[in-house]
C-alpha cells in the first residue's frame, strides 16, 4: 500500500535515522509531553517491555541452556533478581491499564476515540497478566518457596492464598491450573497474532518504521513539487488529489496513526470549532487507502474542502505527534491539489494570488504607497535606500505588511531608529514584491517559485550579509523555503534575535523606568514552534519590563489564527482563533500583548479592545524603554 511503481524507501544516513528511531519510537520522547497520557504509557511500555524481557529469559533457559548444555542461569540471586524485576513489570501494566481504562471510561482527555477494540485490548493484556501471576503464584505454592517472599510480591501472596484453601492438596487445584494456564497461553499467542489487526500494529508502523523513515529535512521545509513543469505541460494536477497523489512516507504516515488525539487536541482551529480535526483527516485517508481507493478524487467526495481551508498551518499537531507524522504536509498537499485544478478554492484566496501576480502584494494595494512610505523613512530617520555596489551589514526586508499597514509601519519606524541608535549598517530595498509564503500556504506553488526567484534576482543585485526580516512567515520562506528550490547565499536573522544580540553587546541601553506596565509574550508559530526562537525575544522583555506567560508559550503556543491563509480568509463557523488567544492573553492580568509577527499583530489587534488590552511589537516596546 505504501510503495507505489517508482518510489523507494530512503536508507539514506542510517545511523541519523537509528538514532531518531531510538530516540522518538523506543525511547518516546514525545509521549512524554503530556502529563497524564505520558505516565500511562510509559508505566505500560516499561512494564510491558519487563516481561517481553522476562519471557525471553526464561524461554533462553528453557529451550537453549536446559536442551543443549543441561545449565540453568536463573539460579540464586539472579532468579531472585528476575522474580522482583518480573513482578514489577507486572504490577506497572496493571497500573497502566487501570489508568487506561479510567481515562476512556470517565472521557477525562477530549477526542480521544473509544471503541469496543479499545476495551477488548486493555481488558486482554489484563487478564494476561493476571493470568500470569496465579499461575506464578501457582508454581511458588507447588514448589514451597518460603525464601522467595520479598522477591515474588504477587506470587507469593497468591501462593499463600492457595494453601490457605488446598493446604497441599495439588491434584484438587489441577484442573483450575490447566484452565487458568489455557487462558493465559491463549491469549498471550492471539494477542501477538492480532498484532496487525488492532492498535498494536502502531507499535511496528508507528514507533519503528515510521520513526526510523521520518523526515530529516526542517519540518518547516515543506517539500517542493518534483517536475512540476513538466506536470502542468501534460495538464496534470499539482499535489494531491488522490490517495496515490501522496508519497510513500506520506501514506505511510497514514498507517502508523494510532488515534490518540493529541493532534486534535493542539489544533487551534478544531479548539475554535472549525471543521478540522488533523486525526480524523488522517484516519479517513487511511481507510481510503486500505479500502483501495487510491485513484478517486478526495476533495470534496471523500474530504470537505473546509477541513483543508481551516488549518493555520501553525504545525501544533507535528509537534504534538509522537509517531512524527506531518500532518500539515499532507493538508498542504491537498491544497495545492485542489488549486491547481481550480476547484473548491475560496475566492478569498484565489484573490490574494491575483494581487501578489497583479501588484506584488496579497492586499491588492498599489505599489506606490509602499514608496510613499520608504521615502518618509529615508527623510524622517536618515534611513539608506540600498545601492547597488554598496556594502551593507543588513538589508531590512520591510514585507507586505510594514509596508502598507499604517500600524505595521509604526513597528518598522520603531526598528530602524533602533538601529541608527545602535549604529547598525542597514539599508532598506527601493523595491519589493511578496515573498510568496502566502501563495505557497494557499497552495499555488508555482506562483511561489516564480516570485521566490524574481525575489533572489533583485537581492544579488545587492551586497550585504543578512537580511532582516520582522515576519516570522517570511524568516521561515528565506531561510528554510527558498533553498528549496534556489542556492541561497546570505544569512537570514529576525529582528527579535538581532534586537536580543544588541542588547547583548551593550549597544542598546535600556531604562526600566519608562516601561509603567506589564505584558504578555505571544510566541508566533513560525517563530517559535517551526524555529525554535523563543528565548531571544523574552530576553528582551524580561530587560524592559514584567512579563506575564500565559499557559501555552514557545514551541506549545497556540496560533493567532492569521497563518496559511487565516488573515485573508476565516471560515464562518466556530469562534475566531484570535478571539480564544486574546482571551488567555487577557488572563495574565497584563497591560500589553508584545508580538513579533506582523500577522500575529494584525489578527489579535482586532480583538484586543474587548479585553481593554493593547498589542504591540517587540521592537516598540523596546523602542519606548531605550534611551
Amino acid at each position: 500500500m505504501w510503495i507505489q511503481k517508482g518510489e523507494f524507501y530512503s536508507f539514506d544516513h542510517f545511523w541519523l535515522r537509528l538514532k531518531r528511531m531510538i530516540i522518538y519510537g523506543i525511547g518516546n520522547r514525545k509521549v512524554l509531553h503530556q502529563a497524564q497520557g505520558g505516565l500511562m504509557h510509559t508505566i505500560l511500555y516499561i512494564g510491558i517491555m519487563g516481561l517481553f524481557l522476562a519471557t525471553i529469559l526464561s524461554g533462553i533457559q528453557l529451550e537453549i541452556t536446559m536442551r543443549f548444555f543441561h545449565q540453568e542461569f536463573l539460579v540464586g540471586p539472579v532468579y531472585l533478581g528476575f522474580k522482583l524485576m518480573a513482578n514489577i513489570a507486572g504490577i506497572l501494566v496493571i497500573i497502566g491499564i487501570l489508568i487506561a481504562l479510567y481515562r476512556r471510561i470517565t472521557r477525562s482527555y477530549p477526542y480521544l476515540p473509544t471503541t469496543l477494540e479499545d476495551y477488548l485490548i486493555l481488558i486482554d493484556l489484563l487478564v494476561i497478566v493476571i493470568t500470569g501471576f496465579i499461575l506464578d503464584g501457582a508454581n511458588t505454592w507447588y514448589y514451597r518457596l518460603p525464601w522467595i517472599d520479598h522477591y515474588d510480591l504477587i506470587g507469593y501472596e497468591i501462593a499463600l492464598w492457595l494453601k490457605s484453601i488446598y493446604g497441599y492438596n495439588y491434584s484438587a487445584f489441577q484442573g483450575v491450573y490447566t484452565v487458568i494456564w489455557l487462558i493465559h497461553i491463549n491469549l498471550a499467542i492471539w494477542s501477538v497474532a492480532f498484532i496487525p489487526y488492532t492498535k498494536f500494529y502502531h507499535m511496528i508502523v508507528g514507533g519503528l518504521f515510521n520513526t526510523f523513515f521520518s523526515r530529516l529535512e526542517e519540518p518547516s521545509a515543506f517539500k517542493p513539487i518534483k517536475d512540476m513543469d513538466k506536470k502542468i505541460e501534460e495538464g496534470k494536477a499539482l499535489g494531491a488529489v488522490t490517495i496515490s497523489d501522496f508519497s510513500w512516507k506520506q501514506r505511510m504516515d497514514f498507517d502508523a496513526c494510532v488515534k490518540c488525539a493529541r493532534c486534535t487536541n493542539a489544533c487551534p482551529a478544531n479548539a475554535s470549532g472549525k471543521p478540522l480535526s488533523p486525526m480524523n483527516l488522517i484516519q479517513t485517508l487511511k481507510v481510503q487507502m486500505h479500502r483501495g481507493n487510491f485513484n478517486g478524487k478526495l476533495i470534496p467526495d471523500v474530504v470537505f474542502p473546509q477541513v483543508i481551508w481551516s488549518c493555520t498551518t501553525c504545525g501544533a499537531c507535528v509537534e504534538e505527534c509522537p509517531m512524527l507524522i506531518h500532518h500539515v504536509e499532507t493538508i498542504l498537499d491537498l491544497r495545492r491539489g485542489v488549486y491547481s485544478l481550480g476547484e473548491n478554492t475560496p475566492s478569498e484566496l484565489q484573490q490574494v494570488t491575483y494581487n501578489i501576480m497583479r501588484v506584488g502584494n496579497p492586499y491588492g494595494y498599489d505599489p506606490m504607497e509602499r514608496k510613499k512610505f520608504i521615502d518618509k523613512l529615508s527623510t524622517e530617520l536618515g534611513v539608506e535606500i540600498a545601492q547597488e555596489g554598496k556594502e551593507y551589514d543588513y538589508i531590512y526586508w520591510l514585507g507586505c505588511n510594514a509596508s502598507y499597514d499604517p500600524n505595521l509601519q509604526k513597528v518598522a519606524y520603531s526598528l530602524l531608529r533602533i538601529l541608527k541608535k545602535a549604529g547598525v549598517n542597514v539599508a532598506i530595498l527601493p523595491d519589493e514584491i511578496c515573498c510568496g509564503e502566502p501563495a505557497r500556504r494557499i497552495g499555488d506553488e508555482y506562483l511561489f517559485r516564480d516570485i521566490a526567484g524574481k525575489t533572489l534576482e533583485n537581492l544579488r543585485k545587492y551586497n550585504f550579509k543578512k537580511l532582516l526580516v520582522s515576519c516570522p512567515h517570511g524568516y521561515n520562506n528565506f531561510k528554510k523555503e527558498y533553498p528549496l528550490y534556489f542556492d541561497i547565499k546570505f544569512d537570514v536573522i529576525h529582528h527579535s534575535q538581532l534586537l536580543n544580540q544588541l542588547i547583548s553587546e551593550g549597544k542598546i541601553n535600556v531604562n526600566r523606568e519608562k516601561i509603567k506596565y506589564s505584558v504578555t509574550y505571544h510566541d508566533p508559530c513560525y517563530l517559535a514552534r517551526w524555529n525554535s526562537v523563543t528565548e531571544e525575544p523574552r530576553n528582551v522583555i524580561t530587560k524592559v519590563t514584567e512579563l506575564k506567560e500565559m499557559n501555552r508559550i514557545k514551541n506549545h503556543t497556540f496560533c493567532c489564527g492569521g497563518g496559511g491563509g487565516g488573515a485573508f480568509y476565516d471560515i464562518k463557523i466556530g469562534e475566531r482563533i484570535s478571539k480564544l488567544r486574546i482571551k488567555e492573553a487577557a488572563s495574565t492580568g497584563a497591560n500589553k500583548v508584545v508580538v513579533a509577527c506582523p500577522f500575529c499583530n494584525i489578527m489579535l489587534r482586532a480583538e484586543a479592545p474587548e479585553y481593554n488590552l493593547e498589542v504591540i511589537d517587540l521592537a516598540q516596546l523596546l523602542d519606548e524603554a531605550s534611551e
